[in-house]
């Protein structure tokens, strides 16, 4: 019984994959980092509900960029397809979803410079953060973590990776559910680029192929249910939709 035990927990690891376009291989996912409040007016947005719920928000507006993560085995669903689920999460009424561009990388390192980021990048794609947000809030009010509000099962679905390209400027990205858009936003509408983003979160760990970068959502965050049909697309026509449906709770 031991030594079958043993051989069960010593077998390699078998990382979250994402699709990549025009490759069999999928890319190996080491961990997921995402940016917080990356765009001025879901800032605004964030720091109103807040106020609202008697939560102390600062000058969060203009702050430096502050990340957090979610697991990488158990998180990532891979959206790239029309039959991609995300299950509803227990211990939540306020299931909400945040539109991001999604950067993978091929290369890291320490204290990267600003201007050497983007050689890093493996490709983008589009992501949506799944954000148990009366659990975020209730942990803000009693400052304790929220980890728990963001790194849940099936928390992070993404489109497939398109290799070699980031998108910049006025390349458009939105998020419908049931096909009424919901969130849209711009690249160039970022406070902190994708460059940035690499430059800032390589001084405070050191970063690794595999990992991967949730850069940010725009306002319009809002709830999903059970049954709720998300497509996330860009105007680019480079980037791949991001497609799933929001499943009920095993």
């Amino acid at each position: 019984m031991a030594s079958q035990l043993n051989h069960f927990i010593l077998q390699p690891a078998l990382p979250a994959t994402l699709s990549v376009v025009g490759e069999q291989l999928a890319f190996a996912v080491r961990r997921v980092y995402c940016v917080g409040r990356n765009y001025h007016d879901h800032a605004v947005e964030m720091e109103a509900k807040q106020k609202d719920l008697g939560i102390s928000a600062g000058d969060q507006v203009r702050d430096p960029p502050f990340f957090f993560q979610k697991p990488g085995l158990g998180a990532i669903v891979d959206a790239s397809h029309p039959k991609a689920v995300a299950r509803y999460p227990p211990k939540t009424r306020q299931l909400e979803f945040e539109l991001e561009l999604v950067v993978a990388l091929k290369s890291g390192g320490r204290r990267i410079p600003a201007a050497d980021a983007l050689s890093h990048v493996y490709g983008s794609a589009l992501g949506v953060d799944l954000t148990r947000r009366d659990l975020q809030h209730k942990a803000k009010a009693d400052r304790r973590p929220w980890d728990a509000a963001k790194g849940f099962d099936d928390s992070a679905p993404v489109g497939a990776l398109t290799p070699g390209y980031v998108p910049e400027g006025g390349v458009g990205l939105e998020l419908t559910v049931g096909g009424e858009v919901k969130q849209a936003c711009t690249v160039g509408q970022m406070i902190y680029g994708v460059a940035d983003i690499i430059h800032h979160l390589s001084h405070e760990v050191e970063l690794c192929p595999g990992d991967v970068i949730f850069t940010g959502t725009p306002a319009g965050v809002g709830p999903l249910q059970v049954g709720d049909e998300v497509t996330c697309t860009a105007t680019d026509g480079t980037l791949q939709p991001c497609t799933f449906t929001v499943a009920a709770p095993l």
